[in-house]
């Protein structure tokens, strides 16, 4: 039984979602993740250049991280409409052509505005990213599989990671790789048929969805299914019209709305982030040697990859509830070595290994509470991509004052 705005609706508990290929699915949810890899490579080419910070504002804050900030900010609602009008696959093919754009300023002589620009480029392929792509990896999912949504979790991680293999010349060839690659594989996705429904295209709908199954047009399951998402789509709009007062007049999606905002507000606001930064986590255990840092990204990874075998099997709350236990007990151990002019002398091992469990928990749960959402919301809860839009701009102005105060540090 499931209660939806105006009724209830019984599902008939059938085999309908094993019916057709589950491949296609897959594969379109690894090439679409893959601007997150480069999402990840991406970042390591932004404020850590010497060139980044020497335009600064009279509070000293760079204005590249000003410009990464209000980029993301107000290019969201102009994407949200865009995916809106033009379907998922532009929103997708926007964020690519944004990648390959930031690649330009590293291409000419350094200097303050060619880095704002970047940063700018870098704002919006930013915003745009975690804003269509857990929607259309939703939508083109079936019930049992939505969890692979938490391969976008690994691509960004894995993008972390790549760097430690490789310097900044090769980096900047990798991404302009990835770039014409991601270019190339968005000619074989597949227009949401959850989209087409609601743009009122049922004939398209049908034929993508046969698309996607690799079943004939005609075939039960296609017709079943898109009977279901009208239905869906119809009953999500009182008395035929929708508007977004309405996410708040009804209280199912009030309340989901809510469970979004806390879940982001606990992962991205719980501190664990300060910790990050491996350098000035571990300062005062003298005899731990990490010059390249691999530490964190490393254990970012192996919490994203666990994340992934084990959402299909285990309950998304219980993930996030070990993960918040692990982050909690880490981050005690961790407040504990990290006290002002405290000199450690035994159990060294302890702090470096809490901050790999730490790093190992945050990994695990930062990409959860979308993959929550993206399940829970109607196809027509366009106020979805809301969630993903304040959590871009929580984070990156986290990492961003992270960066100035590692900066900081580090002239010291």
């Amino acid at each position: 039984m499931v209660f939806t705005v105006n009724r209830n609706v019984i599902i008939p508990d059938t085999d309908r979602d094993d019916k057709g290929s589950v491949f296609k699915s897959y594969a379109l949810t690894f090439i679409v993740c893959l601007p997150f890899f480069t999402h990840g490579v991406e970042s390591n080419n932004l404020t850590i250049s010497a060139h980044a910070g020497h335009f600064k504002t009279p509070e000293t804050v760079p204005w590249t991280t000003i410009a990464f900030i209000l980029a993301s900010i107000f290019s969201a609602p102009i994407q949200s409409f865009f995916i809106d009008k033009w379907g998922r696959k532009f929103g997708i093919y926007i964020v690519i052509l944004l990648q390959g754009a930031s690649c330009i300023p590293l291409l000419l002589p350094p200097n303050d505005v060619g880095f704002i620009i970047l940063h700018i480029l870098c704002g919006i392929s930013t915003a745009g990213l975690f804003i269509c792509v857990p929607i259309y990896i939703r939508e083109i999912s079936t019930t049992t599989i939505r969890g692979i949504a938490a391969l976008m979790m690994v691509m960004t991680s894995a993008g972390y990671l790549v760097r430690f293999g490789l310097d900044s010349e090769n980096l900047l060839y990798l991404i302009a790789a990835m770039v014409m690659a991601q270019f190339v594989s968005v000619f074989l996705v597949i227009e949401s048929p959850s989209y087409l429904v609601k743009r009122r295209k049922f004939e398209e709908a049908a034929r993508n969805m046969a698309k996607l199954k690799c079943l004939p047009v005609n075939d039960c399951y296609i017709i079943n299914e898109i009977t279901l998402l009208k239905e869906e789509s119809e009953r999500a709009q009182p008395n035929g019209q929708w508007n977004v007062l309405d996410i708040w007049k009804n209280t199912i999606w009030r309340d989901e709305m809510k469970i979004g905002l806390m879940l982001f507000t606990i992962t991205v606001l719980s501190g664990c982030i300060i910790f990050l930064d491996q350098e000035k986590t571990l300062v005062q255990i003298k005899t731990f040697k990490d010059p390249d840092n691999i530490l964190v990204p490393v254990c970012l990874l192996v919490g994203a990859i666990i994340c992934i075998v084990s959402i299909k099997f285990v309950e998304r709350k219980y993930l996030l509830t070990f993960a918040y236990s692990v982050m909690v007990l880490s981050m005690g151990t961790l407040a504990v070595f990290t006290q002002a002019d405290l000199t450690v002398t035994s159990s060294r091992w302890l702090p470096v290994a809490a901050l790999g469990v730490l790093v190992f928990g945050y990994g695990l749960a930062w990409g959860l509470p979308t993959i929550i959402m993206v399940e829970i919301l109607n196809l027509e809860a366009s106020l979805l991509r809301l969630l993903f839009y304040i959590n871009v701009i929580v984070k990156t102005v986290l990492r961003m004052r992270r960066k100035i105060s590692n900066d900081a540090f580090r002239l010291e």
